[in-house]
């Protein structure tokens, strides 16, 4: 199978194993004419699987530092498109990488964990440092098969020099979130952008908000998907969809023509005063508008006491079983799961972290985090969920917001879940 290098990863590479070989170049080495053992001879190689094209860079760093201390152990980066895909190829013809990273709630990594072909790592000494509500989170079936690093959720962008011109506090609860709208609305500033022209940022909502607010729902789903509950079944339903009706009442006029990058533009060149999505944008409205004074809150509930967040494991690591030098493998994840390690991989995006004592998170986010650490998080409901299935939410949310047939959207939602774990 072709291997694509990440080229910053193969230059760092090759200059370490010109300095490992360096005084073989005239021939026989000193190491040979004394008859030890050759620094190559002795040099296990390790591929590191890693999914993330932002994260080159840094790990390519944190790799030189793992070698400087372990010349014996060889890593070798690798960072392909559509990785998830070529992972899952690759685990299935007795190919897999040393260490990858993969995403717990992922359902077909969940599916090739329960099938044996990840390592795990339940009790294993490198789990000891993880958060202990992370670790929770990041379960299948009761059992850790990766070690969380960096962690993602969503919220609400704001606009702080909007907020404090207009006196409008940061809200708490639904109603002052409507109360704001209200009041930013009649000072003639559109208070919400929503990217509605993309099923996937719908999709994202849709599962936050069902986490957020619907009681026991991934029970519920689990029965509808089992064939035993139809979703006309659950009264709360009805209120939700109108829920993810009426905040639309505050957005822009062409919300079904405004796509992600259009809304991210927008709001980092002011047009908006808030816009939800995840924490990865930040780095790019930063990049757009260096000047935008901005940060995010959590998106509230109808009571603040509830409030807590969606957190799903943005960076994750481990080992496949039947993967080569897994004593090597274990040392190079105890290396980049250290605090030190990880506060230099999340420097830069600013994404909460998974390890304990951990100083990461940007300003921007700081109730966010807050929430992560005090334990106020739930998981993505969707990691449950049959492949593709999330996309046919979004895609039928997406035509209620065309239609405003609430009635027709519940059937939708019902034809899409119901028992379709037994089809």
């Amino acid at each position: 199978m072709r291997k694509s290098m990440v080229k910053g990863g193969i230059a760092a590479l090759t200059g370490l194993s010109l300095v490992v070989a360096a005084g073989c170049s005239s021939g026989k080495s000193e190491s040979a004419n004394t008859g030890s053992a050759s620094p190559e001879a002795s040099q296990v190689k390790i591929e590191y699987f890693q999914m993330k094209p932002e994260g080159v860079d840094v790990v390519n760093e944190l790799i030189q530092k793992f070698q400087e201390s372990n010349p014996n152990i060889l890593v070798e980066q690798n960072n392909v498109p559509n990785p998830e895909n070529v992972w899952t190829m690759r685990v299935s013809t007795d190919d897999a990488p040393a260490v990858f990273t993969h995403y717990p709630h992922n359902s077909v990594f969940q599916k090739m964990a329960k099938e044996g072909q990840v390592v795990d790592l339940t009790n294993d000494p490198l789990m000891a440092n993880v958060q202990p509500a992370i670790a929770e989170l990041s379960k299948i079936d009761g059992k850790n098969y990766l070690v969380p690093v960096g962690l993602a959720t969503l919220g609400v962008y704001y606009n702080k020099d909007l907020f404090e011109s207009n006196n409008i506090a940061l809200p708490t609860t639904t109603a002052e979130l409507y109360a704001a709208a209200e009041k930013l609305q009649a000072a003639g500033i559109t208070p919400f952008y929503f990217h509605d022209k993309e099923y996937n940022g719908i999709r994202q909502e849709v599962v936050f908000k069902m986490g957020q607010t619907l009681p026991d729902i991934e029970q519920f789903l689990d029965d509808v998907m089992n064939g035993k509950a139809h979703i006309t079944d659950n009264a709360a339903f009805k209120p939700f969809a109108q829920s993810l009706l009426d905040i639309r009442q505050y957005g822009q006029k062409d919300m079904m023509g405004t796509s992600y990058d259009d809304a991210l533009r927008d709001f980092a060149t002011g047009k908006t005063a808030m816009w939800f999505t995840g924490i990865w944008a930040i780095q790019e409205i930063a990049k757009s508008n260096p000047d935008l004074n901005f940060a995010m809150f959590p998106f509230p509930t109808e009571n603040a006491a509830d409030l807590k967040t969606q957190v799903s494991v943005d960076t994750a690591i481990g080992i496949p079983t039947r993967g080569k030098n897994q004593a090597e493998a274990k040392k190079f994840i105890e290396f980049m799961t250290t605090k030190e390690s990880v506060e230099k991989y999340l420097a830069t995006a600013g994404y909460p972290s998974g390890i304990k004592d951990v100083q990461s998170g940007r300003e921007e986010i700081t109730s966010l985090t807050q929430l992560i650490n005090d334990g106020k998080i739930y998981p993505t409901i969707e990691r449950l969920w049959p492949p593709g299935l999330n996309a046919e939410v979004g895609k039928a949310t997406q035509e209620m917001f065309i239609t405003k047939d609430i009635g027709k959207y519940l059937d939708a939602l019902d034809t899409i879940f119901y028992n379709v774990l037994n089809q």
